[in-house]
């Protein structure tokens, strides 16, 4: 009682993740978790759940909500009840100042760009080269993170790095003097809240927290705190998916 119990994955950060001088769950999510919880008059519990088992956690009641970064898909539409709060996509990291002049993905053609290994960001890239920049390829520079892939970016091996836009955005957030993002987020898909689809009530009243966060201007100082405005969503996207249908 008075409290609403939230399960996100903590190790994605600037969305979530342990800040090491408190060992307490920071981040964009916990901020809006958080602010959800008092429009409802709760406080906010942060159980850490690993990623893989995190919707299973949700279903077996471990928590009343997910919120970790998920991705509304229409496999995980099947399971849960999702209320919409961001927006993630890939975003292209480039050298304070832009020297390249790059603003979107058919700038790279032709140029050198880092990215992770197996990413959907590497993907993106194999894509391009085979539209177009079929007649100048983009030289792909992979590498096991993303994290190496930037920080050839800051030495000034590559032109431009791909990854997650809301890491993209950490990443500038964290080194303001050496990087910045180059264009707008693509390939942007919604992220959500998810509940148990048996919770309906709960359903509606993150629903109805999330707009009273949207008209009092809390959830965008939220997004800007963590550098994140990008994937901001219009208040006309806060929908609740129906229920899963089940058998008889």
């Amino acid at each position: 009682p008075g409290t609403i119990t939230f399960l996100p994955d903590k190790t994605y950060p600037p969305q979530e993740s342990i800040d090491p001088a408190t060992q307490q769950a920071v981040g964009f999510d916990i901020d809006i978790a958080r602010a959800l919880a008092a429009k409802m008059g709760l406080s906010a519990t942060i159980v850490k759940t690993d990623s893989p088992q995190i919707v299973g956690a949700l279903l077996a009641k471990k928590g009343d909500a997910v919120i970790s970064a998920l991705s509304i898909t229409p496999d995980l539409q099947r399971q849960v009840a999702f209320v919409a709060y961001f927006q993630a996509g890939q975003s292209i990291l480039v050298r304070k100042g832009n020297p390249a002049g790059i603003t979107g993905l058919a700038d790279l053609c032709g140029k050198n760009v880092a990215v992770q290994v197996q990413s959907p960001e590497q993907n993106s890239l194999d894509e391009a080269n085979g539209n177009d920049c079929k007649a100048n390829h983009i030289k792909v520079h992979v590498y096991p993170t993303d994290l190496q892939a930037v920080l050839t970016l800051k030495q000034g091996q590559v032109d431009a790095a791909l990854d997650d836009s809301p890491v993209a955005a950490y990443f500038v957030k964290q080194t303001p003097d050496q990087l910045e993002l180059a264009g707008s987020p693509f390939k942007t898909n919604p992220e959500g809240i998810a509940v148990d689809p048996k919770n309906g009530d709960l359903v509606q009243a993150i629903q109805k927290a999330l707009l009273a966060i949207y008209q009092d201007g809390s959830y965008r100082l939220i997004l800007s705190k963590w550098n994140l405005v990008d994937g901001e969503i219009p208040a006309s996207q806060i929908v609740v998916n129906p229920s899963p249908t089940t058998g008889s």
